[in-house]
This record gives C-alpha cells, structure tokens and sequence, in this order.
C-alpha cells in the first residue's frame, strides 16, 4: 500500500518547509510553557485531557485518523468538517474528532492540522508512542492513493513518516522530536501535521 516513494518538486518542498517552519515556531512556544514529566505523570496526564493510546476503543483513534485523511483531501468542505470549538486567543480550533493521545488543533485560514503528544522524559517511550501511531496512521489512511513520500528531516528529528495523496497532494508527516531541557537530559514530542491538498 505504501510501497512507492514520491519525491516532491522543489516549489512544493519550499511550500511546505515554510509552513513547518512556521508551525515549528508555534511548536517551540507552546513546548516552552510546559513542564516536561516523568512516563508516569505522563501517562495520567494524556489520559486525562485527550485519553491515552489504545485504552478505550482502538476504533475512535483509527475513525478520528480516518476522517482526518479525507477531510484533508476532500476539499474546503471536507475540512470545514473537522473544525470543533475555538481555541481561546488562538486562530485554530480544536479537531472534532479529536485524536486521542493527542493535543490537536486546525487552522482557520490555512487548512492544516497540528497535533503534539505530551512531552515524555523517556526517549524509549516516545519511540514506542511513535511507532504506534504510524501504525494506526498506515491502518486509517483510505487504500490506493496515500502513498510514502520522502522528505527533508528538521533539527532535532528522530524519526519521520510522511504520507501524500496522490489525487490532491494533501499530506500528513509525523515525527519524533527531540529538545533538550538541562545539558544531559531531552524531552520528546510526537507532532503530527497534515496539509489539505485542494
């Protein structure tokens, strides 16, 4: 299903460089006030404001990811689907539905998706975290037109998977993120980001 590899022309990729640079810059202030957390605290602390991954129902968090995908490809009405309630003194929304295990937010104008996880002292944690949401990402992508795309990877990456449809361009990257917070100690972030194509 993902096997093919696109690379993206260099208009696009200076497109979408911008806007990760631009969102990595939001990333950075909201990471700034939060307090990073031991893997405990962690754990209850997702649980309590978005549920954690894979507790409740393993469906809500593949349907949610779903509709996502097509609300990024299926034009401004598919998108305008997934706005929830209003941020306060923010130009986003909250994503209906929301993703649990995740912070998600969509923008007004620009039509994109942001989402981080909590902050995890533990970097085996993040990795697992991770690996488990591309997973469910790779599950809930609708068959034969999201394909693997390669792309540049950021300071502090880890890891990154990004995916592209193929009929409007629309793409979702996830990526681990590392950021240091004493000198020998990081925290980590999963973020999620998806661009609508039309």
């Amino acid at each position: 299903m993902f096997s093919r590899i696109n690379l993206k022309s260099g208009k696009s990729q200076t497109i979408i460089r911008t806007k990760l640079v631009w969102c990595f810059s939001v990333f950075l202030a909201v990471i700034g006030a939060v307090k990073p957390t031991s893997a405990s605290e962690e754990t209850s602390s997702i649980a309590e404001k978005t549920g954690a991954f894979r507790t409740s129902q393993p469906s809500q968090e593949s349907n949610a990811l779903r509709q996502v995908a097509i609300g990024l490809s299926g034009g401004s009405d598919a998108i305008r689907a997934l706005h929830g309630l209003p941020y306060e003194d923010d130009n986003r929304d909250r994503l209906e539905p929301p993703i649990p295990g995740l912070g998600c937010g969509i923008d007004r104008n620009l039509s994109y998706v942001a989402c981080y996880s909590a902050l995890m002292t533990d970097q085996k944690e993040a990795e697992n975290v991770f690996t488990r949401l591309v997973a469910d990402v790779e599950a809930a992508l609708p068959s034969g037109r999201w394909l693997l795309v390669t792309t540049v990877s950021r300071p502090g990456s880890i890891r990154s998977v990004s995916y592209e449809d193929e009929k409007t361009a629309a793409q979702i990257d996830i990526e681990l993120l590392a950021q240091s917070i004493a000198e020998a100690s990081s925290s980590y972030v999963i973020s999620l980001y998806g661009w609508a194509g039309f």
